[in-house]
C-alpha cells in the first residue's frame, strides 16, 4: 500500500477473526467521537499544540475562505479537542477552523469571549488517531503529516500492530511509514515542502544512518538537473556496492542463514520483500559454499583433490598452463539401468505437454544418467586427477577429472629474446572488492598522516606543481593537484566509513580551518591576504593531503602497485595506528586459508593451527581477537620496506625537518596584513 494513501486498505483474504478485531478496534474511534456531548466554547480558550497531525500549513487563501465561509453561514463541523489541567482546550481537528476564526478576531467581526464554537471532547490517548483519521476525512493527509502522526503514536509505546488495529491498517503499512519516520528530520522537511516524494523517501530508507541519508540527498540533488534528486540516482548511491537478494540465483544458493542480519539492507517498501546485500560478502560466502561443495565431492567420489572457484577452469589463457581437462568418458549403465532407462523413457514419450508426471521422471532419469557417467570415471583415473567446483550461468558447475599439470609439461623452447614476466605478488589472490575497501581506508590513513606532518606535506605540493611546470609528468604520483577531494568515495568504500580514526581526525581538523576561512572568501581570493602565514600553511597541508589517491586496480597484467608506497616510507607511517582489522570488516573478506596464512605471517602458529579446524566465519573471529594487540598489516596494504625500521639517523633527520618547517613557517611568507 502506498504511504501517500490516507485511507485504510482492507487485508486481503482476511479470516473473519482478524476482520471482527479491526473492526472493533475502529470502533474505539468512532464511540469516542458518537458518544461525545457537543459542548460550546469561546475561541480564546482554543490554541493548537502538538497532538495536531497537522505539520503542512494552510495557506492564507484557504485560511481567508475559511474565514469568509464561517461569518457568513457559521461553523459547520464541530472541532475536537483535548481537555487540558489549566482549563484551555487543545485542537485536535479543526486547526485550520481555529485559525479562521481567529483571523476573524483581529478584524473584530468575533468576540473572542464569546462562547458559540461547538467541539467535542475525546481522551488524551485517542488524541493522535482521531487527529489522523478525522483530518484525513476533512482534507486528504499530507504524507509527511501521516509519517509524523505514526512516529508521535510510536513514541507513545504503541507497537506496529496496536497502531494498525486502531487506524484500521495492516502491520506491514505501519512498519513501512515507522521506516520513514526514522528518516533525517531535513528530508521530511523536504517532503514537507514538496521538494521530493515519498518515492525519494523510500529510496533514502535503505540507508539507516541519518547523516549518510543527508549526504546521500544532497549528493543526489548535486547531480541532478536543476538541483532535483531522482530515486535512480539516490538508490545507486547507498547500493552501489550492494546486489539485490531477489531473484538472485547466488544468494539463493548460498542462503540467508549466510550472512548476519547487518549485512541485509531490507527494503520494506519492495512488494516481494527483496533486499540488498554486499557484493563482497555474496562472493566470499558463495566461494566458501562451492569449495564446501568439492570437498564434499572429493570424499565421496574419491577423488584426488578438489577446489571451489568462482569460474570454471577454461582450455584457455593461463587455466591452460596449470590444469588440463581430460574429455569425459562414456556413461556406463549396469544392465538394470539401462532397462530402466528404456521404461522411464517409454512412460515420458506417452506424455504430450510437460508435467509434475514428466518432471519425475526426467529427475530419475537424469540420477540414472549421473550414476553411469560417474562410474565410467576408474577408481586410477579418480586417483590422478580432482574435481572443481565453481559457478556458471547462475548454477552450480562441476568439472571431473582435471588434472593439475607438472612443470615439465608447460616449459618451451628457450626464448631468443629475453622476455620480461611480472612474477605474482601477494595481492593478485585477494578479491578485488576487498582491495578496493581497503586502499580507500589505506588512503584516509595517509591523508590524515600527511597533514599531521605540514612540512612534508608542503614539500609534496611543490614537488607535484614542480613535475607540471618543469618536469614531464611521467611520475606515479600520490597527490593529484587538480584538486580532487574524494573523501565521499572513500568513505562509502573504506570498512570504517565516516566513523573511521583517520576520517574523524581529517574532519576535525577541517571544521578548525574553515572557521578560519574570511566572510566572502568564495567570492574573492583576496580575503587571504588577511590570513597568516601559519593558517595559509596549515590550508596547503590539509588541502594537499585530501587529494591524496591511493586506489589500486587489477587488470590483465596483475595489480597496480599503490601509489603511496613511497610515501608512507617518507613518513614512517603504520597503517595500524589508524585501522584495526575484525571479522566483519576485513577477515570475512578473505578465504579462509587467507586468514590462516595472515596468523602464520603475524607469528601467531598456534593460533593458525586452531584455525585450519574451524569454520571459517569462527576462523576470522579467531583472528580478530589474536591481531587485536599486535601491528600486523597484510604484506600488500604496506609499502615494500615498511618492516624496515628507519635508522636513528633518519627519524631525526625527518623529525628536524618538520621542526625546522614549524619554526620557520612564520617567516617563509610575508603577512599580507
Amino acid at each position: 500500500m502506498p504511504v501517500t494513501e490516507s485511507k485504510a486498505k482492507k487485508a486481503k483474504k482476511a479470516s473473519p477473526k482478524a476482520a471482527h478485531k479491526a473492526n472493533a478496534q475502529s470502533d474505539v474511534l468512532v464511540a469516542a467521537l458518537d458518544n461525545a456531548p457537543i459542548r460550546y466554547t469561546a475561541w480564546s480558550r482554543l490554541f493548537i499544540g502538538e497532538l495536531n497531525c497537522r505539520i503542512v500549513p494552510h495557506t492564507q487563501e484557504e485560511i481567508r475562505g475559511y474565514a469568509d465561509s464561517i461569518h457568513a453561514v457559521g461553523q459547520i463541523h464541530n472541532i475536537v479537542v483535548v481537555e487540558c489541567d489549566d482549563g484551555r482546550l487543545e485542537v485536535v481537528c479543526g486547526g485550520g477552523r481555529t485559525k479562521a476564526i481567529g483571523l476573524l478576531v483581529e478584524e473584530g467581526k468575533v468576540n473572542p469571549d464569546h462562547e458559540w464554537i461547538s467541539y467535542k471532547t475525546v481522551p488524551r490517548e485517542l488524541a493522535r488517531a482521531v487527529s489522523l483519521t478525522e483530518n484525513g476525512r476533512h482534507r486528504a493527509m499530507h504524507p509527511a503529516e501521516q509519517i509524523a502522526g505514526f512516529r508521535a503514536l510510536a513514541e507513545e509505546g504503541k507497537t506496529p500492530a496496536q497502531i494498525g488495529d486502531l487506524l484500521g491498517y495492516g502491520v506491514k503499512h505501519v512498519q513501512r511509514m515507522l521506516k520513514l519516520a526514522g528518516l533525517a528530520p531535513v528530508i521530511l522537511q523536504a517532503l514537507a515542502e514538496d521538494k521530493i516524494t515519498t518515492e525519494h523517501c523510500q529510496a533514502l530508507a535503505l540507508e539507516d544512518n541519518p547523516d549518510r541519508q543527508v549526504q546521500v540527498y544532497e549528493a543526489a540533488c548535486r547531480e541532478g538537473w536543476n538541483n532535483k534528486p531522482e530515486v535512480r540516482v539516490i538508490r545507486n548511491l547507498i547500493t552501489d556496492s550492494q546486489v539485490s537478494t531477489l531473484n538472485n540465483s547466488k544468494y539463493a544458493f548460498v542462503g540467508e542463514k549466510a550472512f548476519s542480519g547487518d549485512e541485509i539492507r531490507a527494503d520494506l517498501f519492495s512488494d516481494e520483500q527483496g533486499g540488498f546485500v554486499d557484493k563482497l560478502a555474496l562472493d566470499t560466502a558463495l566461494l566458501e559454499k562451492l569449495q564446501v561443495v568439492a570437498e564434499c565431492l572429493k570424499e565421496a567420489e574419491g577423488w584426488e583433490w578438489a577446489t571451489g572457484r568462482m569460474d570454471a577452469v577454461s582450455y584457455h589463457g593461463e587455466d591452460s598452463t596449470v590444469y588440463r581437462i581430460q574429455d569425459e568418458p562414456d556413461a556406463v549403465y549396469t544392465e538394470q539401468e539401462q532397462q530402466r532407462m528404456d521404461e522411464l523413457q517409454d512412460q515420458y514419450d506417452e506424455y504430450q505437454t510437460a508435467s509434475d508426471e514428466t518432471d519425475a521422471l526426467e529427475a530419475e532419469m537424469d540420477a540414472i544418467d549421473c550414476a553411469a557417467q560417474l562410474r565410467a570415471w576408474t577408481p586410477e583415473m579418480r586417483a590422478q586427477s580432482g574435481v572443481v567446483v565453481s559457478w556458471r550461468q547462475g548454477d552450480v558447475y562441476v568439472q571431473r577429472g582435471v588434472i593439475l599439470r607438472e612443470p615439465s609439461e608447460t616449459e618451451d623452447e628457450p626464448a631468443q629474446v629475453p622476455v620480461y614476466e611480472r612474477q605474482p605478488e601477494p595481492v593478485d589472490d585477494i578479491s578485488v572488492p576487498l582491495l578496493t575497501r581497503m586502499c580507500a581506508e589505506r588512503t584516509l590513513a595517509v591523508q590524515a598522516a600527511l597533514m599531521q606532518q605540514p612540512g612534508k606535506s608542503v614539500a609534496l605540493l611543490a614537488w607535484t606543481l614542480c613535475l607540471n611546470v618543469f618536469g614531464s609528468g611521467a611520475y606515479n604520483r600520490p597527490a593529484q593537484i587538480s584538486l580532487d577531494c574524494k573523501h565521499y568515495s572513500l568513505t562509502k568504500t573504506a570498512p570504517s566509513g565516516q566513523e573511521g580514526m583517520a576520517f574523524l581526525t581529517l574532519m576535525q581538523e577541517g571544521k578548525r580551518l574553515e572557521e578560519l576561512l574570511p566572510e566572502g572568501w568564495k567570492q574573492d581570493f583576496t580575503t587571504f591576504f588577511t590570513l597568516s602565514t601559519a593558517d595559509l600553511l596549515a590550508l596547503l597541508s590539509f588541502c594537499t593531503a585530501c587529494s591524496l589517491d591511493g586506489m589500486q586496480t587489477r587488470g590483465t597484467g596483475g595489480t597496480t602497485r599503490s601509489p603511496l608506497d613511497k610515501l608512507e616510507t617518507a613518513l614512517v607511517f603504520h597503517l595500524r595506528d589508524w585501522w584495526q582489522p575484525t571479522k566483519a570488516d576485513f577477515f570475512t573478506g578473505l578465504r579462509k586459508p587467507q586468514i590462516i596464512a595472515a596468523l602464520n605471517e603475524a607469528r601467531l602458529t598456534g593460533a593458525a593451527r586452531d584455525a585450519e579446524k574451524m569454520k571459517k566465519g569462527d576462523a576470522a573471529e579467531l583472528a580478530e581477537d589474536k591481531m587485536r594487540d599486535n601491528r600486523w598489516v597484510p604484506v600488500w596494504m604496506r609499502a615494500p620496506d615498511a618492516e624496515k625500521s628507519p635508522s636513528d639517523t633518519e627519524n631525526s633527520s625527518a623529525d628536524a625537518s618538520d621542526a625546522a618547517f614549524d619554526a620557520d613557517s612564520h617567516h617563509t611568507l610575508p603577512d599580507a596584513a
